[in-house]
């Protein structure tokens, strides 16, 4: 699973990247810390692992701040973890990767997530990054306002 975190602009130092990191995670020493840039939420994103997940993660706080509506949600399923960020207006609420080896499971992660920020599932729209399974979706449906895919970048 990646590991990663985000960090206000102006806490971050290149140089300190993997010392932030590693107040979060536990990094092997043969783990290289990068990090990407999110001026929507004037954060930087520190990560160790997989470029490809972090780039999802990324997109999904981009396609998160974008949306017109009030309470955000985004969320992206595969390789056994269940991505999630909840947002209310311009506010990042989370952004957290949990496993999950099946939809009920990362159900479980969502539901939970939306009651500790208590969003109301019957006024919001789960907005999907990338490709979703019928099944899930459909599921979602009954509980959520609308469910919808978004492309991702």
């Amino acid at each position: 699973m990646l590991k990663y975190t985000l960090i206000p602009e102006g806490y971050f130092s290149p140089d300190k990247a993997a010392d932030l990191l590693s107040q979060v995670a536990v990094l092997e020493e043969s783990e290289s810390v990068e990090s990407l840039e999110l001026p929507c939420y004037k954060a930087v994103l520190l990560y160790a692992g997989d470029k490809v997940a972090a780039r999802c993660i990324a997109g999904m706080l981009t396609a998160a701040a974008s949306l017109s509506c009030y309470n955000k949600i985004v969320m992206h399923l595969g390789y056994g973890v269940a991505d999630i960020v909840l947002a209310a207006g311009d506010k990042l609420l989370l952004c957290n990767s949990f496993p999950a080896a099946d939809a009920v499971t990362a159900q479980y992660f969502l539901f939970a997530a939306i009651k500790q920020f208590q969003i109301n599932p019957e006024l919001s729209t789960v907005h999907f990054y990338g490709e979703a399974d019928e099944s899930i979706k459909g599921d979602l449906f009954r509980h959520f306002a609308s469910v919808e895919v978004l492309e991702m970048a």
